[in-house]
């Protein structure tokens, strides 16, 4: 399969391409750290050609290579160099974005209150 480099794919059609049911993809994105899809401000998924390929290989870990989710999560994380450094930097863009987010309703509250 080849998916074009800027491409998205919802979630519901990115469930259809793997193979599994939508749940599955939003509990091995917080497992893997190697899945990020992007968001909408309404919270909808979009996943890269990247992302696809990597929850590709998850499945054939899981569905017919064997492993267990910790195993399959060290043998991606460790093939896509997942390292401390880099989930913490995930970790810290997220939390700028949910504080900038905060910071701005704020604003909207104090705006409409006074």
């Amino acid at each position: 399969m080849i998916f074009d480099n800027k491409s998205f794919s919802t979630i519901s059609k990115t469930a259809k391409i793997i193979g599994v049911q939508s749940h599955v993809l939003r509990f091995w994105e917080k497992k893997f750290f190697s899945i990020n899809p992007k968001k909408s401000l309404s919270g909808r998924r979009y996943y890269s050609s990247k992302d696809i390929k990597i929850l590709l290989r998850i499945k054939k870990l899981l569905y017919e290579e064997g492993f267990t989710i910790k195993g399959a999560v060290n043998f991606i994380d460790k093939k896509n160099d997942v390292t401390t450094e880099s989930i913490n930097s995930a970790l810290n863009i997220k939390i700028n974005k949910i504080t900038n987010l905060l910071k701005e309703g704020t604003k909207l509250i104090k705006k409409n209150i006074y």
